[in-house]
């Protein structure tokens, strides 16, 4: 505690009172790169002083009211995502003498790939002094281009929130993995929350298995192996006592596993929310959390589960791996898109309420430990002081 003491009061006279732009996208969603910018923001405002804005290019949303929450500021910036050639340069530059002029920040911090390469293409022009490339995700929409490898070899920093972004980086740009930061998602344990609402909206009784996967429903989140694999717990013992709910945003995947249900004849025993505003409850009245994608960064709705004290299985993959901790021998991992082997393990995760209690005590000691806000807000920080520009230069 004494070490942290000390880096905590260096970390206050470096930090204290700056000025921070934070880049998170449109202000109408918000997801977890926008809870990690927010909570971010809320101990740089609360125990750095600093100034605090968010530069988003929609209109009003759910998250700007988040972010006032924090004691941030949102702004408005007109960019169209879609401009292209000359005008998406005319576009850079305004924005960057908006920035320059109207929010005068010491450090640019975007989060997610477009809005590093929306940010990390001006941030010389704004006078701040540092610049991060932010990968929050396990590759999407990032190409190799020629400005993309500009960016990864000039910015700053370059971190990752995990080992799935960071080794993706490292093929795709050939980097060397000491390039990168790895740098874990803050995560609050919740207050004890009502264990009652949920199961009273499914009609489930205390004897009654409730299983939730979080996670929005997406042809990258492998929703139909979890539905597979839930067909034939159904057909066991335990099965007739066990209901899933997959909560989160209708996208893609929405139709065909919704037609997948039916003709597997899971209808009765699942239910498809929709985003789910608050999940609190929702975890706590879960028994088990499963989480079955095949590729993933570090996923939120895994570590917000572990923080409810919840026993999660899922996938062996590296995302979920990093979340669980590093044990090949780990009871609750199974192999990707094996609708059998997650059966299997999930069978017998429902017979037992003492490995339930046993996993959860310990994921929600792994969160305390290795995935706190405050290590989080002093890793970033840390990580800013290393890297920063001195002053102006």
């Amino acid at each position: 505690m004494e070490e942290f003491d000390a880096i905590d009061r260096t970390l206050l006279r470096e930090f204290s009172g700056s000025r921070f732009l934070i880049a998170a996208g449109g202000f109408e969603v918000f997801g977890g790169a926008e809870r990690q910018a927010m909570l971010l923001a809320r101990e740089l405002v609360s125990k750095y002083e600093c100034h605090v804005d968010f530069i988003g290019w929609g209109g009003e949303g759910i998250f700007a009211d988040h972010v006032r929450s924090v004691g941030a500021t949102p702004i408005i910036f007109p960019l169209d995502e879609r401009q292209r050639g000359i005008a998406r340069t005319l576009t850079l530059c305004r924005l960057a003498r908006f920035i320059r002029r109207d929010i005068r920040p010491d450090y640019l911090l975007p989060y997610v790939g477009f809005h590093c390469k929306v940010i990390g293409s001006i941030w010389k022009l704004t006078g701040a002094r540092f610049c991060w490339w932010n990968q929050r995700d396990e590759g999407r929409l990032i190409y190799g281009t020629r400005t993309e490898r500009r960016l990864i070899s000039t910015l700053p920093a370059i971190v990752s929130n995990s080992f799935e972004g960071r080794d993706f980086l490292v093929r795709k740009f050939g980097l060397s993995e000491r390039r990168i930061q790895v740098i874990n998602n803050g995560v609050e344990i919740p207050l004890k929350v009502d264990r009652s609402m949920w199961r009273e909206k499914l009609g489930l009784g205390d004897h009654d298995v409730l299983i939730a996967m979080i996670a929005n429903l997406t042809k990258y989140k492998d929703h139909a192996t979890l539905l597979r694999a839930f067909a034939e717990v159904r057909k066991t013992t335990v099965g007739g006592r066990c209901h899933l709910v997959l909560a989160g945003r209708h996208g893609d995947a929405a139709e065909s596993l919704k037609a997948m249900a039916f003709d597997l004849g899971l209808c009765g025993s699942l239910t498809l929310p929709g985003a789910v505003e608050d999940i609190s409850p929702l975890l706590a009245a879960a028994d088990l959390v499963v989480h079955s994608s095949t590729t993933e960064g570090c996923p939120n709705g895994v570590l917000e589960a572990m923080a409810h004290g919840r026993c999660v299985l899922g996938t062996d993959i590296s995302g979920i791996r990093q979340a669980l901790g590093v044990d090949p021998s780990n009871r609750y991992l199974a192999v990707p898109s094996d609708a059998n082997d997650l059966s299997k393990k999930m069978v017998e995760v429902c017979q037992s309420n003492s490995m339930r209690e046993c996993s959860g005590k310990a994921n929600r000691a792994r969160i305390e430990c290795e995935f706190s806000v405050r290590k989080m807000v002093t890793a970033t920080l840390q990580t800013i002081l290393k890297s920063r520009t001195p002053k102006h230069q």
